[in-house]
């Protein structure tokens, strides 16, 4: 029986085949649990501190606005040995976290503090992000690729079911132990990392007589070049960002104001949607992983693009729990599909020398543009109507996603073919020239 249920599984879910990749799929479940838990306890305590939306905007700027430095951590992670990379970076982070518990046991923790420390939280994650991104096709083969990738966001996404532990913990024990605990998982999360034994490094060799500095520009200017060469990835980029803009700053930054103004709760209501929005993702990546080669993936990246334009706007047009935890649930399954399938079509066709670049500008151009729009939005929140920060952002990603495809035959590609279909080499060939 047990033999039956182990084949199945591994039908199923591929990836889980590799030993190398469940060593790091459980420590980024860890890593997820410890960021969930954080945003969620320092998005209400920032709510709380101060009754403002604009509060919660500006935290969640603090975390993903240093995104835009994540082209660097991409050169370190095509440079040194990724895992190495991951590791430093979260243990960086559980110190960060650490730092915000001690701040709240000794009664000492505020917004400017809450702001200050998350910068350098977010600024340790963008340098963890395109590493992890890079060094995870490495532990699989590529036909598990999908599997790989769509249990990664099963477990990113999917976590906000833990999250919200953070709330009850909060309320009892205090923000110390949410802060302190976070920190614990995080440096669990790396022994289970220092188990691995793959090597994954990039295609950047060291340069003798050449400044780190000029070297990482440089290295930066090739994942800038490769871009530019190669337009599918280039659009898909681009859609992702819009997607991140119009479609997910709305649960990272007004949910908690959400549950205070229009539903009439706290943090227990707040749980309540984190928990339907992770929910919904963690169903939906699990279905997913499951999903074959083929034109298929393009459908559906196509139907959940437009479901999480109409989920959100449905969203905004609910008053009550039960229909918000019910749109948020679709909401949140529809955005991680279509973040899981955009990030593998991506990964599927990257050179490996310099695929930790290349991610980084993808998370670089979906974090920077999500800030930008959740700080706007929070800040424009206490003057105006936050329902609409659901509904117009939802109809109006709908409207991109027509447009991209009737406008743009590269889009329309993906769709038909379930994949991007260029190959297109690390580096220019000689000459230059796109």
């Amino acid at each position: 029986m047990a033999s039956t249920r182990d084949g199945t599984m591994r039908r199923l879910f591929p990836a889980m085949e590799s030993s190398e990749y469940r060593k790091l799929f459980y420590a980024a479940g860890l890593s997820a649990i410890s960021l969930w838990a954080l945003i969620t306890a320092r998005g209400w305590i920032a709510y709380d501190l101060t009754g403002s939306a604009s509060a919660s905007g500006v935290v969640t700027f603090a975390a993903i606005g240093p995104w835009v430095l994540a082209p660097l951590g991409g050169a370190l992670a095509d440079r040194y040995d990724r895992a190495r990379v991951v590791m430093i970076c979260r243990l960086g982070a559980a110190c960060t976290a650490l730092a915000l518990g001690i701040l709240a046991f000794t009664g000492a923790i505020a917004l400017w503090n809450l702001v200050l420390i998350t910068v350098l939280s977010g600024i340790i994650r963008s340098g963890e992000m395109p590493a992890q991104a890079a060094l995870l096709p490495n532990t699989v083969k590529g036909a598990a690729l999908l599997s790989a990738i769509t249990l990664a966001s099963m477990m990113q996404f999917g976590s906000k079911v833990i999250g919200p532990v953070a709330g009850p913990v909060l309320s009892e024990l205090g923000a110390g132990w949410v802060f302190v605990g976070a920190a614990i998982i995080l440096v669990l999360s790396v022994v289970q990392m220092m188990r691995m034994t793959v090597r994954s490094t990039g295609g950047i060799e060291a340069r003798p007589g050449v400044s780190i500095w000029r070297e990482t520009a440089d290295n930066i200017r090739d994942g800038l070049q490769y871009l530019g060469r190669a337009p599918m990835v280039r659009l898909t980029i681009g859609l992702v960002a819009l997607h991140c803009m119009l479609t997910m700053a709305f649960d990272l930054t007004l949910l908690p104001a959400y549950a205070d103004r229009v539903l009439g709760g706290g943090s227990t209501e707040f749980g309540y949607l984190l928990m339907g929005f992770g929910g919904g993702a963690l169903v939906a990546t699990v279905l997913l992983s499951a999903v074959p080669r083929g034109a298929i993936r393009g459908r559906i990246l196509l139907v959940v693009g437009l479901t999480s334009g109409v989920a959100l706007t449905l969203f905004g047009l609910t008053s009550t729990l039960p229909l918000a935890i019910a749109t948020g649930a679709i909401t949140g399954a529809s955005t991680a599909m279509f973040m899981a399938l955009s990030s593998v079509m991506v990964q599927a066709v990257v050179p490996d020398s310099i695929r930790g670049r290349v991610m980084s500008l993808y998370a670089m151009f979906a974090g920077g543009v999500m800030s930008v729009s959740a700080l706007v939005s929070s800040l424009a929140a206490d003057y105006v109507d936050l329902r609409l920060f659901a509904v117009v952002p939802g109809v109006i990603f709908v409207g991109v996603m027509i447009l991209f495809l009737i406008g743009l035959p590269r889009i329309r590609s993906i769709v038909r073919h379930g994949e991007i279909t260029e190959v297109v080499p690390a580096a220019a060939p000689a000459g230059g020239g796109d």
